[in-house]
């Protein structure tokens, strides 16, 4: 099964269910990306950009994963 793109609002209220808005989901997310620096840099690596990001390529998807976990899993 070929993967999409997705949005990292869609992907940050995966990891933030608890947040009230996606707003808010996509504000704890980036948080969390700028302070894990081996994530971010990593991410910086394919083009990522904090805070200017719309979408999330696979292999973005795999770097998140690989540091936060898979939010499919249950």
């Amino acid at each position: 099964m070929q993967r999409r793109y997705v949005s990292f609002g869609y992907l940050a209220r995966l990891y933030f269910p608890g947040c009230s808005t996606q707003k808010n989901a996509v504000r704890s997310l980036n948080r969390y990306i700028q302070r894990c620096l081996p994530l971010l840099e990593e991410l910086r690596k394919t083009g990522f950009s904090p805070y200017t990001h719309r979408q999330l390529s696979p292999l973005q998807q795999d770097i998140i994963f690989r540091h936060l976990g898979d939010p499919f899993d249950d």
